[in-house]
C-alpha cells in the first residue's frame, strides 16, 4: 500500500482557505469594549452572540449581543453593539428600524411616530467603524451611546423590547442574525 501525500499546491490552497476562514471568524468574534458607563451599570456584562449582516457579500454591519447571566433575558440588563461597515445616514437607520417594527406589528402608528422622533434625537449619521450601543439597563429605559459618548435616553418601558425586536423577534426578517446573536 502506497501512501499519497498531498501536493504542495493542494496544501497551499487548503492553508489559504483555513487562513481566510480563521480571519473571517476572528473579525466577527472580536469585540470592542462597551462604554465604561454601560459596564459600571451592569457588572458582569459579557458578549453572548455575534453576527454579521452582509448584502451581496458586502459587510453592512457587525452586531454583538451583550448580557448579564448565563442566557439572554429581556428582563435582565442587555446591550446590542452595532458597528457599521460603511457610512449610514441616521435617517436611513431610523427608517429601516421603524419599517421592521411596523412589519413585526410592534407598536401602533402613534407609538411608532413617538419612537421615530426619539431615535432622531439619539442617532447621528454614522461612519464606518463607529460603535453604536443600545443599552437596556432595566425594563424602564433605554440608553444610547455612540463611540463611548452618551447620546441620550428613552424613558419608555416599551421602547427597548421594540427596538431589540428588529434583531431578536422570532419573526424578524434577519433570521441568520437573530440565530447568531442568540447562539441558536
Amino acid at each position: 500500500m502506497t501512501r499519497r501525500t498531498p501536493s504542495r499546491a493542494v496544501s497551499l490552497r487548503l492553508g489559504t482557505v483555513l487562513l481566510v476562514l480563521i480571519s473571517a471568524t476572528s473579525a466577527i468574534a472580536s469585540h470592542r469594549p462597551l462604554p465604561s458607563q454601560v459596564l459600571s451599570k451592569s457588572p458582569g456584562m459579557r458578549p453572548f452572540g455575534t453576527g454579521r449582516h452582509s448584502l451581496w457579500g458586502i459587510r453592512v454591519y457587525d452586531a454583538t449581543l451583550w448580557i448579564v447571566g448565563p442566557q439572554y433575558s429581556a428582563d435582565a440588563p442587555h446591550a446590542l453593539d452595532i458597528e457599521p461597515g460603511r457610512a449610514v445616514p441616521a435617517d436611513t437607520l431610523i427608517k429601516n428600524a421603524i419599517a421592521e417594527m411596523r412589519g413585526l406589528r410592534v407598536g401602533d402608528e402613534r407609538q411608532l411616530g413617538i419612537w421615530q422622533a426619539e431615535m432622531k434625537k439619539l442617532l447621528p449619521n454614522l461612519k464606518q467603524g463607529d460603535q453604536v450601543v443600545i443599552f437596556c439597563p432595566d425594563t424602564r429605559r433605554t440608553l444610547a451611546y455612540v463611540n463611548d459618548s452618551s447620546t441620550g435616553a428613552i424613558d419608555d418601558p416599551s421602547f427597548c423590547p421594540a427596538v431589540m425586536s428588529v434583531w431578536l423577534h422570532p419573526q424578524t426578517k434577519h433570521q441568520a442574525m437573530r440565530k447568531s446573536l442568540l447562539r441558536q
